[in-house]
Protein backbone atom coordinates (compact mmCIF):
# COMPACT_ATOMS: atom_id res chain seq x y z
CA UNK A 1 0.00 0.00 0.00
CA UNK A 2 1.03 3.86 -0.49
CA UNK A 3 0.18 7.24 1.33
CA UNK A 4 0.65 10.23 -0.44
CA UNK A 5 1.48 13.67 0.82
CA UNK A 6 -0.91 16.63 1.07
CA UNK A 7 1.50 19.24 0.53
CA UNK A 8 4.39 18.09 -1.66
CA UNK A 9 2.47 15.23 -3.51
CA UNK A 10 5.22 12.44 -2.70
CA UNK A 11 4.05 8.62 -2.81
CA UNK A 12 5.47 7.02 -0.16
CA UNK A 13 5.27 2.71 0.03
CA UNK A 14 3.72 1.93 3.70
CA UNK A 15 3.29 -1.65 5.64
CA UNK A 16 0.99 -2.55 8.41
CA UNK A 17 2.84 -2.65 10.89
CA UNK A 18 4.38 0.72 10.04
CA UNK A 19 0.86 2.62 9.84
CA UNK A 20 -0.08 0.59 13.18
CA UNK A 21 2.84 2.01 14.99
CA UNK A 22 1.63 5.66 15.40
CA UNK A 23 -1.97 4.48 14.28
CA UNK A 24 -1.24 6.22 10.75
CA UNK A 25 0.46 9.41 11.91
CA UNK A 26 3.79 10.42 9.08
CA UNK A 27 6.03 12.26 8.49
CA UNK A 28 6.93 12.95 4.64
CA UNK A 29 10.44 12.75 4.01
CA UNK A 30 10.62 15.28 1.46
CA UNK A 31 8.77 18.42 3.17
CA UNK A 32 8.95 17.59 6.92
CA UNK A 33 5.19 17.93 6.83
CA UNK A 34 3.31 15.54 9.40
CA UNK A 35 -0.11 14.17 8.03
CA UNK A 36 -2.89 11.14 8.97
CA UNK A 37 -1.59 8.75 5.97
CA UNK A 38 -5.01 6.74 6.57
CA UNK A 39 -6.83 9.89 4.82
CA UNK A 40 -4.24 9.38 1.58
CA UNK A 41 -3.77 5.58 1.21
CA UNK A 42 -3.87 3.74 -1.61
CA UNK A 43 -3.33 0.10 -2.17
CA UNK A 44 -1.94 0.80 -5.88
CA UNK A 45 0.57 3.18 -7.02
CA UNK A 46 -1.23 6.57 -7.50
CA UNK A 47 -1.83 7.21 -10.90
CA UNK A 48 0.33 10.35 -12.71
CA UNK A 49 3.38 11.36 -13.21
CA UNK A 50 3.08 14.84 -11.19
CA UNK A 51 2.62 12.89 -7.93
CA UNK A 52 5.09 10.01 -8.67
CA UNK A 53 7.75 8.74 -5.65
CA UNK A 54 10.20 11.83 -5.08
CA UNK A 55 13.39 11.51 -6.39
CA UNK A 56 17.26 12.31 -4.74
CA UNK A 57 19.56 11.37 -2.22
CA UNK A 58 17.66 13.32 0.43
CA UNK A 59 15.02 11.09 -0.04
CA UNK A 60 14.36 8.72 2.54
CA UNK A 61 10.94 6.54 4.11
CA UNK A 62 7.78 8.18 6.33
CA UNK A 63 9.07 9.21 9.34
CA UNK A 64 6.27 7.85 12.16
CA UNK A 65 5.05 10.51 14.73
CA UNK A 66 8.00 12.18 15.31
CA UNK A 67 11.12 11.67 17.56
CA UNK A 68 10.85 15.53 18.99
CA UNK A 69 8.00 17.44 19.46
CA UNK A 70 9.92 20.56 18.91
CA UNK A 71 11.19 19.74 15.42
CA UNK A 72 7.30 19.84 14.22
CA UNK A 73 5.55 23.05 12.97
CA UNK A 74 3.11 24.46 15.44
CA UNK A 75 0.02 23.27 13.00
CA UNK A 76 1.21 19.46 13.37
CA UNK A 77 1.16 18.80 17.33
CA UNK A 78 -2.27 17.31 17.17
CA UNK A 79 -0.51 14.23 15.23
CA UNK A 80 2.74 14.09 16.68
CA UNK A 81 0.46 13.16 19.87
CA UNK A 82 -0.46 10.18 18.40
CA UNK A 83 2.68 8.35 19.31
CA UNK A 84 2.75 5.42 20.64
CA UNK A 85 4.94 5.02 23.78
CA UNK A 86 6.58 1.68 25.18
CA UNK A 87 4.20 0.78 27.98
CA UNK A 88 6.53 0.38 30.83
CA UNK A 89 6.27 -3.37 32.98
CA UNK A 90 5.29 -0.98 36.30
CA UNK A 91 4.30 -4.38 38.43
CA UNK A 92 7.28 -6.20 37.48
CA UNK A 93 10.11 -3.16 38.39
CA UNK A 94 8.12 -3.10 41.62
CA UNK A 95 8.54 -6.44 42.18
CA UNK A 96 12.16 -6.31 41.44
CA UNK A 97 12.76 -3.38 43.80
CA UNK A 98 11.22 -5.27 46.37
CA UNK A 99 13.28 -8.13 46.47
CA UNK A 100 16.45 -6.71 45.86
CA UNK A 101 15.41 -4.93 49.32
CA UNK A 102 15.11 -8.17 50.83
CA UNK A 103 17.89 -9.48 50.00
CA UNK A 104 19.63 -6.46 51.31
CA UNK A 105 18.05 -6.75 54.44
CA UNK A 106 18.94 -10.26 54.65
CA UNK A 107 22.64 -9.53 54.38
CA UNK A 108 22.14 -6.84 56.54
CA UNK A 109 20.46 -9.11 59.29
CA UNK A 110 22.97 -12.19 58.68
CA UNK A 111 26.59 -9.65 59.10
CA UNK A 112 24.71 -8.56 62.58
CA UNK A 113 24.34 -11.87 63.72
CA UNK A 114 27.67 -13.37 62.31
CA UNK A 115 29.74 -10.24 64.38
CA UNK A 116 27.07 -9.67 66.79
CA UNK A 117 29.68 -10.86 69.76
CA UNK A 118 32.23 -7.59 68.68
CA UNK A 119 28.83 -5.20 68.06
CA UNK A 120 27.33 -5.97 71.58
CA UNK A 121 30.89 -4.66 73.14
CA UNK A 122 30.34 -1.63 71.64
CA UNK A 123 28.81 0.57 74.44
CA UNK A 124 26.37 2.84 71.88
CA UNK A 125 25.18 -0.12 70.03
CA UNK A 126 24.54 -2.08 73.50
CA UNK A 127 22.44 1.09 75.10
CA UNK A 128 20.67 1.22 72.27
CA UNK A 129 20.09 -2.36 72.39
CA UNK A 130 19.11 -2.34 76.06
CA UNK A 131 16.92 0.99 75.68
CA UNK A 132 14.85 -1.28 72.91
CA UNK A 133 14.52 -4.46 74.95
CA UNK A 134 17.01 -6.64 72.79
CA UNK A 135 19.25 -7.16 76.24
CA UNK A 136 17.38 -7.99 79.11
CA UNK A 137 18.19 -6.02 82.57
CA UNK A 138 16.99 -6.97 85.51
CA UNK A 139 15.33 -4.25 88.47
CA UNK A 140 19.22 -3.66 89.53
CA UNK A 141 19.91 -2.91 85.95
CA UNK A 142 22.04 -5.83 86.03
CA UNK A 143 22.62 -7.14 81.97
CA UNK A 144 22.19 -11.29 81.60
CA UNK A 145 24.25 -12.26 78.86
CA UNK A 146 25.80 -15.89 79.68
CA UNK A 147 27.63 -15.68 76.55
CA UNK A 148 29.84 -13.11 78.06
CA UNK A 149 31.03 -15.35 80.74
CA UNK A 150 34.31 -17.07 79.67
CA UNK A 151 35.37 -20.38 81.67
CA UNK A 152 38.90 -19.66 82.22
CA UNK A 153 40.42 -22.92 84.12
CA UNK A 154 38.48 -26.01 85.28
CA UNK A 155 39.28 -29.42 87.12
CA UNK A 156 37.39 -32.43 88.31
CA UNK A 157 39.10 -34.88 91.16
CA UNK A 158 37.91 -37.08 93.74
CA UNK A 159 37.70 -35.60 97.26
CA UNK A 160 40.61 -36.37 99.17
CA UNK A 161 38.97 -37.17 102.81
CA UNK A 162 35.05 -38.08 101.53
CA UNK A 163 34.08 -41.43 99.96
CA UNK A 164 31.88 -41.00 97.06
CA UNK A 165 32.43 -37.67 96.39
CA UNK A 166 34.18 -35.11 93.53
CA UNK A 167 35.28 -31.57 93.55
CA UNK A 168 34.76 -29.45 90.87
CA UNK A 169 36.95 -26.23 91.09
CA UNK A 170 37.07 -23.65 88.29
CA UNK A 171 37.62 -20.28 87.72
CA UNK A 172 35.45 -17.83 85.34
CA UNK A 173 35.50 -14.37 83.89
CA UNK A 174 32.65 -11.43 82.85
CA UNK A 175 33.71 -10.29 79.46
CA UNK A 176 30.83 -8.15 79.25
CA UNK A 177 30.93 -4.50 79.01
CA UNK A 178 28.58 -3.97 82.28
CA UNK A 179 28.15 -6.33 85.25
CA UNK A 180 25.42 -8.86 85.17
CA UNK A 181 23.85 -11.24 87.23
CA UNK A 182 25.69 -14.23 88.68
CA UNK A 183 25.06 -17.20 86.05
CA UNK A 184 23.34 -20.49 86.78
CA UNK A 185 26.34 -23.18 86.63
CA UNK A 186 24.92 -26.48 84.84
CA UNK A 187 27.21 -29.82 85.31
CA UNK A 188 27.22 -32.65 83.27
CA UNK A 189 28.94 -35.73 83.70
CA UNK A 190 29.25 -37.67 80.81
CA UNK A 191 30.38 -41.31 79.70
CA UNK A 192 33.15 -42.61 77.13
CA UNK A 193 30.74 -41.96 74.38
CA UNK A 194 29.79 -38.59 75.96
CA UNK A 195 26.73 -39.26 76.39
CA UNK A 196 25.01 -37.64 79.95
CA UNK A 197 25.43 -39.49 83.19
CA UNK A 198 24.79 -36.98 85.67
CA UNK A 199 23.53 -33.40 85.91
CA UNK A 200 23.13 -30.43 88.25
CA UNK A 201 22.48 -27.01 88.50
CA UNK A 202 24.09 -25.04 90.92
CA UNK A 203 22.29 -21.24 91.71
CA UNK A 204 24.68 -18.27 92.54
CA UNK A 205 23.59 -18.78 96.18
CA UNK A 206 25.23 -22.48 96.41
CA UNK A 207 28.42 -21.58 94.60
CA UNK A 208 29.11 -18.14 96.51
CA UNK A 209 30.44 -17.18 99.58
CA UNK A 210 27.84 -16.79 102.94
CA UNK A 211 26.88 -13.11 102.60
CA UNK A 212 27.39 -12.15 99.35
CA UNK A 213 25.63 -9.59 97.80
CA UNK A 214 23.95 -11.23 94.81
CA UNK A 215 22.10 -7.68 93.84
CA UNK A 216 25.89 -6.16 93.11
CA UNK A 217 26.35 -9.26 89.98
CA UNK A 218 29.43 -9.71 88.80
CA UNK A 219 31.57 -6.79 87.53
CA UNK A 220 33.37 -6.58 84.74
CA UNK A 221 36.61 -8.28 83.98
CA UNK A 222 36.67 -9.84 87.44
CA UNK A 223 37.86 -13.52 87.70
CA UNK A 224 35.70 -15.60 90.34
CA UNK A 225 37.49 -19.05 91.60
CA UNK A 226 34.31 -21.29 92.21
CA UNK A 227 34.54 -24.97 94.30
CA UNK A 228 31.70 -27.35 94.25
CA UNK A 229 31.07 -30.75 95.40
CA UNK A 230 28.96 -33.21 93.76
CA UNK A 231 28.30 -37.08 94.28
CA UNK A 232 30.14 -39.71 92.13
CA UNK A 233 28.37 -41.76 89.93
CA UNK A 234 31.04 -44.38 89.94
CA UNK A 235 33.32 -45.43 87.30
CA UNK A 236 30.94 -44.65 84.29
CA UNK A 237 31.75 -41.05 84.23
CA UNK A 238 35.05 -39.75 82.68
CA UNK A 239 33.89 -36.78 81.35
CA UNK A 240 32.29 -33.44 82.53
CA UNK A 241 30.70 -30.31 80.55
CA UNK A 242 30.12 -26.83 81.99
CA UNK A 243 27.44 -24.12 80.80
CA UNK A 244 26.38 -21.18 82.31
CA UNK A 245 22.86 -20.45 82.04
Amino acid sequence: MFTRCPQCKSVHPLTASLIAYARGAVRCGECNKTFDSLAFLFDQWPSGRAHGPARGSNTGPPVIGGNSKSALPASDTVAAKNEVKPAQDKPGRLAWGLLAAAMVMITLANTAWTFREPLIREPEIRSWLQQNGWLPLDPQGLGKEPGQILLVSRDMHTHPTRTGILVLSLTFVNLAQQSQNYPVLEVTLMDATSQPVARRQFQPRHYLRPGADLERGLARDVYLPVLLELGDPGQQAVGFEIQFL
